[in-house]
């Protein structure tokens, strides 16, 4: 099922969580904990009729975890059921999304990940005027991907990259 291109503005301004699948929820948490330095806030688990008819499923029961950061919820959810298959995509690909965590120092961060095992995509950049850009000169970027492969970012925003936080 997929949506036709909105015609009508709707006003969606604010984002609430970004769910994210596993496959060890146990050990997803431990990473996201250790990544946020955010305790868990939540474990739970749904399932049932109803929430497998609004996700268009036939039956759903999931195991999760709440991550709660300063702007915005992390949902770790394990699908017992159905049996989740794996998802492969490059960031180039249709429909690939990525979580991008915003920090004050992108290479005192990066150091630090890098000490405690995580390995990046490649080494950090910062935009310059060869890439393109006609403004966000000076803004950092590294990539990186969580134990299932999900597309994660680290930024420190200059320019239009920066936005005021509410």
């Amino acid at each position: 099922m997929t949506s036709k291109t909105l015609a009508t503005t709707i006003g969606l301004s604010r984002a609430n969580h970004v769910g994210i699948t596993v496959s060890d929820l146990d050990a997803s948490i431990r990473f996201y904990e250790a990544l946020t330095g955010t305790k868990i806030a939540n474990v739970d688990s749904i399932g049932g009729p109803r929430m497998a008819a609004v996700q268009g499923l036939d039956k759903v029961l999931i195991r999760y975890a709440n991550v709660h950061l300063e702007n915005l919820n992390l949902d770790l959810l394990q699908y017992d059921e159905p049996k989740p298959g794996r998802a492969q995509y490059d960031n180039g690909d249709i429909g690939a999304m990525h979580l991008c965590f915003e920090v004050d120092d992108l290479q005192a961060v990066y150091d630090r990940m890098t000490a405690a095992g995580v390995s990046f995509s490649g080494e950090p950049i910062t935009f310059q005027d060869a890439d393109g850009l006609r403004s966000g000169q000076g803004t950092k970027v590294a990539y990186f991907a969580d134990p299932d492969g999900t597309h994660l970012e680290i930024i420190e925003p200059q320019g239009p990259f920066a936005r005021t936080i509410l």
